[in-house]
């Protein structure tokens, strides 16, 4: 609770102040860019470090090679610098167009990762507002969060349309340069839109003792696979809290999935994490999407409005528990979970991809119903737990 109160603190000085809390960057001063080549040139530069980069109206086209020959730097790919935030203009979120379609999958592919994202993020605090991004199918993000440089990052992402590639916002931490480091993350008004997964919060394999902390309000996240996903996937002793007001997770194949240990490899474990995700007025509604524009994700199946699962093994290993020791809590207040597909809302204290085996032992579900929440229907409410202690409570 304690960093969510800094977070939302910091949020309401942004919003009486008129700045953000990546501001820092107004003190190395204001780059002002009108054309693609301007916006790379800004960006590469290792002397705008704290610098805002404010982009003029119009389309910039992502290329991964020079107009001269010759690739550019990152393949065409940005990656902000320490304290760099790239700002459009104010009140027209369509006004800057960042359009990444001409990248091809070698842009973008990254072997530390798998792939990575249009927009790079991670080096002491950044910022991205009032912008619209096109991306292809094959990258990653939007926006990511896997560059690092320090035991703690802070980012906001407000007032941006992402759509196209497979997420919008991409909160994550991944490998074990990023193990203990811990993200700071706002959300404000954005929408997510036809990609596998429009919101991810993640602390991933070898990012061990993670801490992830997201504030977002008046987002809209639809026409994706799934509308959210807030996990520790292949990652032990990581902790993640998001705190939502306000959002909306709509025509979408699943609302959003919250949990807190993954696991889709047999030679992996996701062990005593800790996922915590409270909503304020937040919908999870109309989610009954089943053709998808882009699918260069896993092969979703869980379709609805929300899951919750504490332990999720798609694999096993060949000999242990694969995710034990996991907890999550969800906390609804005003929450509205309806009209969607096969299943409103399902929670799980574990499941295994072998019906004979455990996935593994203690993990618990917990969920809050407070006001009209008290009128959401759980699937697995009042269930005993599993043999392995793995166990479901709803508390109305």
């Amino acid at each position: 609770m304690t960093h969510t109160v800094r977070l939302l603190t910091r949020g309401i000085a942004a919003l009486v102040l008129g700045v953000t809390f990546t501001s820092a960057a107004a003190g190395a001063g204001t780059v002002y860019v009108s054309d693609v080549e301007q916006l790379y040139a800004a960006v590469d530069d290792p002397g705008n470090i704290g610098a805002a980069v404010v982009l003029a109206p119009g389309v910039y086209s992502l290329s991964a090679n020079k107009p001269a020959g010759g690739p550019r730097d990152n393949l065409g790919r940005l990656h902000l610098q320490q304290d760099m935030s790239l700002y459009g203009v104010a009140g027209d979120r369509g006004a800057v167009v960042i359009n990444a379609e001409a990248l091809e999958l070698s842009s973008f592919s990254f072997p530390p990762f798998g792939r990575t994202g249009i927009i790079r993020t991670g080096r002491g605090s950044n910022a991205i507002e009032w912008l619209t991004i096109v991306g292809p199918v094959d990258a990653a993000a939007a926006i990511e969060t896997d560059l690092s440089s320090g035991p703690e990052f802070h980012i906001r992402v407000a007032h941006v349309v992402a759509a196209n590639s497979a997420r919008g916002v991409d909160i994550r931490n991944v490998g074990a340069a990023m193990a203990g480091r811990r993200i700071d993350a706002e959300i404000v008004d954005n929408e997510f839109t036809r990609g596998v997964e429009g919101i991810r919060v993640a602390n991933f394999q070898g990012a061990d003792h993670g801490d992830i902390s997201v504030i977002m309000s008046g987002n809209r996240s639809h026409a994706n696979v799934l509308g959210c996903i807030v996990e520790g996937n292949r990652s032990s002793f990581g902790t993640i809290h998001v705190f939502s007001s306000g959002d909306r997770f709509e025509d979408n194949g699943l609302g959003c999935q919250v949990g807190a240990g993954l696991v889709g490899m047999p030679t992996r474990t996701a062990d005593s994490n800790s996922t915590v995700f409270e909503g304020h007025g937040t919908h999870f509604t109309n989610n009954t999407r089943t053709t998808f524009f882009n699918n260069t994700g896993p092969a979703f199946k869980d379709f609805g409005g929300v899951l919750v699962i504490g332990g999720d093994a798609l694999m096993l290993l060949q000999n242990g528990d694969t995710t034990s020791r996991n907890n999550v809590m969800v906390r609804l207040w005003g929450c509205k979970v309806a009209d969607n597909q096969n299943i409103d809302f399902d929670a799980l204290g574990a499941r295994s991809a072998d019906p004979s085996r455990l996935a593994g032992i203690d993990n618990h579900v917990t969920i809050e119903l407070h006001g009209v929440s008290r009128k959401i229907e759980i699937v697995g409410e009042g269930l005993p737990p599993d043999p392995g202690g793995n166990a479901v409570t709803v508390i109305r």
